[in-house]
C-alpha cells in the first residue's frame, strides 16, 4: 500500500480543466508519468465514460476514474486531483471536484484502493478536500484525522 500514500507526486490541487475529459487526463496522466500506467489506461477511462455513462462518480462531487487492467495498467498506484471549477459528466446532473484515479493490476490491488476511496466518502472528507489550496494543507489533514482513528 505505499504506492498509494499520497504525495508530492501524485497530487494536483485547483487544477483548471475546461470538462470532465480534460480533468481525466489530467488525473490519469499522473498514473502514466508515474509509470503505473500506459497513455492507452488513459483513454480506456474516456472511451468507457463515453460508451457506459459516467460510472466512474461514485459519491457527491467524487469521480473514481480507472478502467479494466488489460487496457494498459502496468502497476497499481493513484493520484488525485481537485479542481478549481466542478466539471459535469455527460449525463449527470452532480458537478465534480475530486477525482481519484487509480490503477490496478489485479483485483486484490482494486480492492485496497477502494476501500481507501470509500474511507475518504464515509468520513465526510470530500468537501473539505475539495476546498483545499495547498498539498501540505491535505497531506496534515490526512495525517491528523487518520491518526485519530
Amino acid at each position: 500500500m505505499e504506492r498509494l500514500i499520497l504525495n508530492e507526486n501524485n497530487v494536483k490541487l485547483q487544477v483548471e480543466a475546461k470538462d470532465w475529459e480534460e480533468a481525466v487526463r489530467i488525473g490519469a496522466g499522473i498514473l502514466v508519468s508515474q509509470n503505473c500506467a500506459k497513455q492507452s489506461y488513459v483513454e480506456g477511462i474516456i472511451d468507457a465514460v463515453k460508451e457506459l455513462g459516467p460510472y466512474i462518480i461514485v459519491a457527491e462531487g467524487l469521480a473514481m476514474p480507472h478502467t479494466r487492467p488489460e487496457c494498459g495498467a502496468t502497476d497499481i498506484g493513484c493520484s488525485l486531483i481537485t479542481l478549481k471549477k466542478p466539471v459535469y459528466f455527460d449525463g449527470d446532473k452532480e458537478p465534480v471536484r475530486v477525482l481519484i484515479c487509480f490503477s490496478a493490476v489485479d483485483s486484490e490491488s482494486h480492492l485496497d484502493i477502494l476501500k481507501m476511496i470509500v474511507g475518504f466518502v464515509e468520513k465526510g472528507w470530500i468537501p473539505a478536500i475539495a476546498d483545499m489550496k495547498e498539498k501540505q494543507e491535505l497531506f496534515d489533514f490526512l495525517e491528523s484525522h487518520q491518526a485519530a482513528e
